[in-house]
C-alpha cells in the first residue's frame, strides 16, 4: 500500500485555530462537569463519615463490650469513606485546574505579549524559509541540483512560505484588534532614559532604549522600585517591550519619591503608581 500526501492541499490557520477553541470550550465543559461530580461524590463521604463517628464523639472501643464489634466495623468504615473522599477531592481539584486551563485557552492564545513574541518567531521562521528558497535557485544555478529536485524543493518551500504567511496574518490580525480596543502596545517611541518600567510589580529605571528592549538595572529582585542610583548589582538586563506594562516618567517618579518621603510607612511609589492608575 502507497500512501501520498499532497503538499498542495492546506488548511488554512483561521480554520485550525477555531477548531482548536472548539476543542478547548468542550475540555472545559467536560473537566468542569467531572470535577463537579467528583466533589459532590467526595463531599458526600465526607459527611457520611462524619455522620458514623459523631455517635462515638471521639471515645475509644471498649474492647470487653457487646458493643465493641460494631464500633470497630463503624470505625474502619469512617476511615474507608474518609480516604475515597480525600481520593476523589484531589481528582476534583485535577479537573477544576484543567478546566480553568482549557477556559483559559483562546484568552492566553490571544494575549498581545504572547501573540508579539510569537509573531516575532513566525517572522524569523519566515526568513529562513525565504534565504531557504533563494539558496535552492542558487544551487540549481549552479548545477548542483536536477530540474526534479528544484522543483519538489520549491513545492515544498512554497507551501511552507505560504502557511507561516497564513499564520502571520491571523496573528497579525490579532493585535490590530488588541489595539483597537485600547490595548497598549509598547516601543521605542515609548521611552527615553530617566524613565521607570513597569515590568510586573516592580519599576525599573530606563538606562538605554533599543530596538526591541530596554536596558534596566539587572540582578534579583530587590525592591518595588530599581534605580540607577540605588541599584545592588552592577550588571544590566534586557527588557522586552512584551513583557512591559506601564511606563512612570522620570518627573513622574520624582514626585512619587517625594511623597513616599513626606509619608513615612505609607506606600511604596510602584504601589501608588498602581493607586493612581485603577
Amino acid at each position: 500500500m502507497t500512501v501520498e500526501i499532497d503538499e498542495t492541499e492546506r488548511r488554512a490557520f483561521a480554520e485550525a485555530e477555531e477548531d482548536r477553541a472548539d476543542r478547548a470550550a468542550g475540555r472545559a465543559e467536560y473537566f468542569g462537569a467531572r470535577a463537579e461530580r467528583y466533589q459532590t461524590s467526595s463531599d458526600a463521604k465526607w459527611e457520611r463519615g462524619r455522620e458514623i463517628t459523631r455517635g462515638y464523639a471521639g471515645e475509644p472501643a471498649k474492647v470487653d463490650h457487646s458493643s465493641a464489634g460494631r464500633h470497630m466495623r463503624d470505625l474502619e468504615r469512617a476511615h474507608r469513606l474518609y480516604g475515597q473522599s480525600v481520593q476523589e477531592q484531589a481528582e476534583a481539584d485535577r479537573c477544576a485546574d484543567r478546566a480553568v486551563t482549557a477556559e483559559h485557552y483562546e484568552q492566553h492564545r490571544k494575549n498581545p505579549g504572547v501573540t508579539l513574541r510569537r509573531l516575532e518567531r513566525l517572522q524569523a521562521d519566515r526568513r529562513r524559509v525565504e534565504r531557504q528558497q533563494a539558496r535552492t535557485v542558487e544551487d540549481a544555478e549552479a548545477g548542483k541540483l536536477t530540474v526534479e529536485a528544484l522543483v519538489a524543493a520549491l513545492i515544498r518551500l512554497d507551501a511552507d512560505h505560504a502557511d507561516l504567511c497564513d499564520e502571520i496574518g491571523v496573528w497579525e490580525r490579532v493585535i490590530e484588534q488588541a489595539e483597537a480596543e485600547g490595548v497598549k502596545l509598547w516601543g521605542p517611541d515609548d521611552f527615553e532614559p530617566g524613565d521607570f518600567v513597569r515590568s510586573g510589580s516592580r519599576l525599573l529605571e530606563v538606562l538605554r532604549v533599543n530596538k526591541k528592549t530596554v536596558t534596566v538595572p539587572g540582578g534579583p529582585e530587590a525592591g518595588p522600585v530599581v534605580s540607577k542610583a540605588d541599584r545592588q548589582y552592577s550588571w544590566n538586563g534586557k527588557l522586552p517591550y512584551d513583557k512591559v506594562t506601564g511606563r512612570v516618567s522620570a518627573e513622574e517618579m520624582r514626585a512619587l519619591l517625594a511623597e513616599a518621603e513626606a509619608q513615612p510607612g505609607g506606600p511604596d511609589p510602584a504601589s501608588a503608581q498602581d493607586q493612581r492608575d485603577a
